[in-house]
């Protein structure tokens, strides 16, 4: 599925990072114990999640490029959604409109891949420069923030984040819809974002990724019930308002004057009055592991409308 890094790449990886993997010696000497290589680095996106939350792995959140064949695969899953999904790719890549409705949610991701490489492969190669130097300032913004990311979700988790999401992989592609894979660690984030959108893509996905490995030490289950379109799925994407709602997080984070969730939550009426007024209410006077037995009793109880209201 991934396409080969290229010698490049890892030389500018190797370079933007160097100051900081000296700095966390500790990261360092558990690599060398381990005999990581350089390539082997950027294959720790296929470490069980389950490993990493119990404690094995120490590794800061890692910014790369994961080459054109990664922005293929991930590109032939939405361009054959509706247009919620599919839309912004046609808007961002008009070179992609040859393929509009030419397939439909059965269509197997491999034929469409196909179709479509040859094209991505020329948007990739137009862009790769572009690509890379996100590599580093996503990458610099990012450690410029650590601390205080680390510092601010501990406190609103209750827990050392320190021990659960130190090994994430952020992959920079020219998908703008930017998945995320619970499994694996690994989420994506559009190259045209900006350095402070970037982070704020990060806190988003931060927060899903704190909130599921809450609720599996409360209720356990599987990632299967964490996505689209359980009910599980629909209230971690509601509640990232709240928890993302902190004034340190507002200073770094730029998304959150227009909402930290999707648009139709913020719009939702539900018995008369907003779905943020019950959220809020619940969130602010209980503590995160009521508010998650609290909100998901009320979601369950109002699904039916919550639902109607979705998209």
């Amino acid at each position: 599925m991934f396409g080969k890094d290229t010698l490049k790449t890892k030389i500018i990886y190797l370079r933007s990072h160097l100051w900081h993997i000296c700095k966390l010696l500790r990261n360092t000497l558990w690599r060398i114990t381990m005999g990581i290589s350089v390539d082997e680095l950027f294959t720790l996106r296929e470490l069980d999640a389950q490993t990493i939350f119990e404690g094995g792995i120490r590794m800061k959140l890692i910014y790369r490029d994961p080459g054109y064949k990664y922005s293929a695969n991930s590109i032939s899953e939405f361009i054959k959604q509706d247009e919620f999904w599919s839309e912004p790719i046609f808007h961002f890549f008009p070179e992609l409109l040859k393929f509009k409705g030419l397939h439909n949610k059965s269509t197997d991701n491999k034929d469409i891949v196909k179709e479509i490489s040859g094209t991505v492969v020329e948007l990739y190669k137009s862009r790769e420069k572009e690509i890379q130097s996100k590599v580093i300032s996503y990458q610099e913004n990012w450690d410029c923030h650590e601390k205080l990311i680390n510092e601010r979700f501990s406190s609103i988790f209750k827990f050392d984040t320190n021990k659960v999401f130190n090994s994430l992989i952020c992959n920079i592609t020219l998908n703008p819809i930017s998945p995320r894979y619970l499994r694996e660690c690994v989420f994506d984030v559009f190259y045209l974002n900006s350095d402070e959108g970037s982070l704020g893509s990060a806190l988003h996905e931060i927060a899903h990724y704190l909130w599921f490995y809450l609720w599996n030490q409360k209720y356990e289950g599987s990632y299967e019930q964490y996505e689209s379109p359980s009910l599980v799925w629909v209230l971690s994407e509601a509640v990232v308002e709240q928890i993302l709602r902190d004034e340190e997080f507002d200073r770094i984070n730029p998304y959150h004057k227009n909402g930290n969730a999707y648009p139709y939550f913020y719009n939702m009426i539900i018995n008369g009055r907003p779905l943020y007024d019950y959220l809020d209410k619940i969130y602010i006077n209980n503590s995160i592991e009521k508010f998650m037995d609290m909100s998901y009793q009320f979601m369950a109880e109002n699904e039916e409308e919550i639902r109607s209201q979705m998209l």
